[in-house]
């Protein structure tokens, strides 16, 4: 297996939540064949319309054959692959990447076999670069840190910023007015204390309270408390369960998809958190017909496989849409919605920990 995708360049919040070695999830991670980045894979066979074309040619562009990225590609491959077997009319091509590096090369590798929308790549690196050269609507599975040009492009990723921002946006509506935001020196956990506090002081005067918990202060933990009506972990699973055995329980709490894994920590119980319908409402029409992967993954493996289910179908529905902006779908990673740039905005469904999920 290769090492932690956590070490791969710029990695994305679909990468860095996973800190320990992906699984190999088995066939269904290469039910299409792969091919040397200097060439496109088959197409797989296509239904054809009357007029004996295809509906829609629909290319994917992966890292699996990259050392530290392979493992994650293969992942979001499989769930991809999955989604497509529900769908006999989109005719496939795939280019496995060795390297980030070929990204542009795999595009034009694509676009010569006649894809006419493309998904992929998987880096924030990689999506720049494509980005920068699309001539068909392409879905990176990343962010972008500028607009691209052109207007043939999109971002679709599990950026944990977003649930932050969504976060601030519940504790609103719940009435809270004094938000204490517990956080450390962590790279992840930085970007969700900036996220949530941009948010929170686009539409409250006063910023949220702070206090940083690599090394607790609890005189100052029981200050910041006496004026605060609420908390938000923006902290891992392990963090946020030791920082909130520190709290009153009364305390209302809350935390993104971070808290949401398969082992047991009672003292997380009651805390509200958002995380994707994949996990939360896993009987949902939309879910219920895509198979799950071929052996158990972490949940934090298993995100990547659901971008790649909803990767497909938004590449499908770019391809299948002449207003790319009016395009709503109930995907499996949340209510995904293209706004007026080009972010695919994720709204996702809350739970509460401890009750069933």
């Amino acid at each position: 297996m290769a090492a932690s995708v956590a070490a791969a360049q710029s990695p994305g919040y679909i990468l860095q939540q996973n800190q320990q070695t992906l699984r190999n999830i088995g066939a269904s991670a290469a039910s299409a064949p792969l091919a040397s980045p200097a060439v496109a894979a088959p197409a797989t066979p296509a239904a054809k319309l009357s007029d004996n074309k295809p509906r829609l040619h629909l290319g994917l562009l992966l890292p699996v054959e990259a050392p530290q990225l392979g493992d994650a590609a293969q992942v979001v491959k499989a769930g991809f692959d999955a989604a497509a077997q529900q769908d006999s009319n989109v005719q496939l091509s795939f280019v496995a990447l060795a390297s980030e590096n070929d990204a542009v090369k795999g595009y034009q590798q694509l676009l010569a076999a006649g894809a006419n929308v493309i998904v992929g790549p998987l880096t924030r690196e990689g999506a720049a670069n494509v980005a920068a050269q699309a001539s068909v609507p392409t879905l990176v599975l990343n962010t972008l840190s500028k607009a691209p040009a052109g207007g043939k492009v999109w971002s679709l990723s599990l950026a944990v910023e977003s649930e932050a921002r969504q976060i601030a946006r519940m504790m609103r509506d719940d009435g809270r007015k004094a938000p204490l935001v517990l956080f450390n020196n962590d790279a992840l956990s930085t970007r969700l204390r900036a996220a949530f506090s941009e948010s929170w002081t686009q539409r409250h005067p006063s910023a949220p309270l702070e206090l940083n918990m690599t090394q607790p202060d609890g005189e100052q933990l029981s200050t910041l408390l006496a004026g605060a009506d609420s908390v938000f972990l923006a902290l891992d699973d392990k963090e946020a369960e030791a920082s909130r055995a520190l709290l009153p329980a009364e305390l209302a709490a809350y935390a993104t998809s971070l808290i949401n894994t398969r082992q047991a920590a009672p003292a997380l119980d009651g805390v509200r958190f958002v995380d994707m319908p994949w996990f939360l409402m896993p009987n949902h029409p939309d879910a219920a017909g895509i198979a799950r992967p071929a052996t158990p993954l972490t949940k934090a493996t298993e995100r990547l496989y659901a971008l790649g289910v909803d990767a497909f179908r938004l590449g499908k529905a770019l391809g299948q849409s002449r207003n790319p902006a009016s395009i709503r779908l109930r995907g499996v990673t949340g209510d995904l919605q293209l706004g007026k740039d080009w972010v695919i905005q994720r709204e996702l469904p809350t739970a509460i920990r401890g009750e069933s999920q």
